[in-house]
């Protein structure tokens, strides 16, 4: 009987041959649920969906270059700090705010009020937990977004329409004070 001696193997000692890997899970393919989807349902992203995408915007560019065309939108004269215009109103994506200072100091109306307003907004998907997607079940979410939006555009047009020389109340049919 010989016996016969293996010689060791000699493993290279280079680091990455050294790693070790573990399995970190183990998916059957039974455990995911297949859709079977014939193919003449599938819409690719190419041609269809991009074609349509250029096209809207080419349309959109065109709309917009001949607007600017047509419409004359010259600028004023330039500003200086001798003659200011009365009323001194901010762009109309601030006005809201600068209506809510006409009402409250400025540490509430330039700070608190937005930030409980957002925070109010933020925290709105965590109070209204209903998984339901359908309108009739989310009307705590959709009455409280809805205020806010009637509420912002009510101060924003106020600020906009209905403020003159002062910041006193006018009637828009009366005097012109905004820019289009």
């Amino acid at each position: 009987m010989s016996i016969e001696q293996k010689e060791p193997r000699v493993q290279p000692s280079s680091a990455a041959t050294q790693r070790r890997y573990r399995t970190l899970a183990v998916v059957k393919q039974e455990a995911i649920t297949r859709v079977e989807k014939p193919l003449e349902d599938s819409v690719f992203v190419w041609p269809h969906l991009l074609v349509r995408e250029f096209f809207a915007a080419t349309a959109l560019m065109v709309m917009i270059t001949l607007l600017s065309l047509v419409i004359d939108a010259p600028l004023q004269e330039p500003a200086t700090p001798n003659s200011t215009p009365n009323p001194a109103k901010a762009p109309w994506y601030f006005l809201g705010l600068q209506e809510l200072l006409h009402y409250f100091p400025p540490t509430t109306a330039g700070v608190l009020v937005p930030g409980f307003t957002l925070a109010a907004l933020a925290i709105l998907p965590y109070v209204d937990r209903n998984p339901s997607r359908a309108y009739a079940d989310r009307k705590v979410a959709i009455v409280t977004f809805t205020m806010f939006v009637v509420f912002w555009a009510v101060i924003t047009l106020a600020g906009s329409f209905f403020r003159g020389p002062g910041w006193l109340w006018v009637w828009p049919w009366q005097h012109v004070y905004f820019d289009l």
